[in-house]
């Protein structure tokens, strides 16, 4: 049984994919118009999709549930983003050779109760964990004070938010999702149209073009808007 989301986004990929071959198709006949001596000083014919306007029936059957006290966008409660900071914080200072004291620990962690605290929401309520590990991470640099080196501060920010977010990525888990039934047999025998959700969707073609950039490492290719 398919995503909704993931439905839809075939549909998107199936009308770009047209849209190549179109575009792919054009070429050719540029070609053959390249080749003909009467047909070389003609315009070469070229097909756009500027909007596209599809109804798409689907029948929702399923709505999966977050487990009980999770957030059903899949973000970690603030508890566990929390020993997750703990856990990487230890490690990364014990890497650059930063030892704390019973009192700077102790300092340490009314500071980062405090800002955990601050920062809790209620179940289901979203929470950008990026927002969380930067401001508990500012927060916990700036505690430390002088014991990181002034020199040494802005690599070891840098060190411990790029972990902590690949740390986080971990325990973060994939958000509930809609199951619907999309072929017409499944439709068909759904029942009457009552169960029938149509989403009319209008397609709007942007496109992107390749253009190339000069930096102090070279030229580089990249995609813009066109």
């Amino acid at each position: 049984m398919p995503k909704l989301g993931d439905y839809i986004g075939h549909l998107l990929s199936e009308i770009t994919i047209a849209r190549m071959q179109a575009d792919i198709e054009s070429v050719r006949v540029a070609e053959l118009y390249a080749d003909h001596p009467l047909l070389r000083t003609m315009p070469v014919p070229r097909f756009r999709m500027p909007d596209v306007e599809i109804d798409v029936p689907v029948v929702v059957k399923e709505l999966e549930e977050a487990p009980a006290g999770e957030s059903p966008n899949g973000t970690p409660p603030i508890a566990d983003i929390r020993k997750v900071f703990d856990k990487v914080f230890a490690a990364v200072i014990k890497k650059e050779g930063v030892t704390l004291k019973a009192t700077d620990r102790k300092r340490l962690k009314t500071v980062l109760d405090r800002r955990t605290a601050a920062l809790t929401r209620p179940n289901g309520t979203a929470i950008g964990i990026n927002r969380v590990a930067d401001d508990l991470t500012a927060n916990a640099v700036k505690c430390l004070g002088e014991l990181i080196k002034p020199e040494q501060r802005a690599e070891f920010l840098e060190i411990l938010k790029d972990t902590l977010r690949i740390e986080l990525l971990r325990i973060t888990k994939p958000s509930t999702r809609l199951n619907v039934l999309v072929t017409t047999a499944e439709i068909r025998e759904a029942g009457p149209n009552e169960v029938i959700t149509h989403l009319r969707l209008k397609i709007s073609e942007e496109a992107f073009e390749w253009t190339s950039i000069e930096t102090d490492e070279g030229k580089k290719d990249r995609l813009v808007i066109e």
